[in-house]
């Protein structure tokens, strides 16, 4: 009879509890990063930028990013007063920058005929970070009437998940809030 060497439980511990650390190892290997990261304070989702490209919104994990949502035509000139006060406070090369155009299709108009329009109003140079999304999505998980005529800036950390939401007008306290947040990730 051969006999095998035995190992104490005391370093591994209990056959299952291996199986289950073995499990875990296997499903963490397998699934990668995603398994690890936030999923965002949304659902995932597609959207089409103003470049034609489509984008997953898993392309909002992997850097601290500044999301901006307007949630009705009625809010671009809210989104427009943020944009302009954001360009003179941060440094966007520290944070990946996106505006979200939500828009609720109706029936006669498709994504092209949307995607036009802004594209009109919209610089060239960020088309491929001006997104448009049919769909309520974010305005649901954020709590935002779809109709507020009041754009939403919302930071994310690298992983997805919300640090800050602001909803209004751009006041000196929400831009606070807003930077004072991306400072927060910067430290990380």
């Amino acid at each position: 009879m051969i006999s095998r060497p035995m190992i104490p439980t005391t370093l591994w511990g209990s056959t299952s509890r291996r199986v289950t650390e073995l499990t875990l190892l296997a499903i963490l290997t397998l699934c990668g990063p995603s398994a690890i990261a936030g999923d965002g304070p949304w659902p995932s989702f597609t959207a089409t930028a103003l470049s034609g490209e489509k984008v997953d919104s898993n392309k909002l994990i992997g850097q601290p990013t500044l999301l901006i949502l307007t949630p009705s035509r009625n809010a671009a000139i809210s989104t427009r007063e943020w944009v302009n006060t954001l360009r003179s406070e941060i440094d966007h090369s520290k944070y990946r920058v996106r505006d979200v155009l939500a828009v609720n299709l109706p029936f006669f108009m498709s994504e092209e005929d949307v995607i036009g329009r802004a594209k009109e109003q919209v610089p060239q140079r960020y088309h491929d970070q001006t997104w448009i999304l049919n769909s309520q999505i974010m305005e649901s998980a954020l709590g935002v009437p779809s109709d507020s005529e009041e754009a939403v800036i919302v930071v994310l950390d690298k992983n997805g998940n919300l640090i800050s939401q602001v909803h209004g007008k751009v006041t000196a306290a929400r831009m606070s809030e807003v930077t004072n947040a991306l400072q927060s990730l910067a430290s990380d």
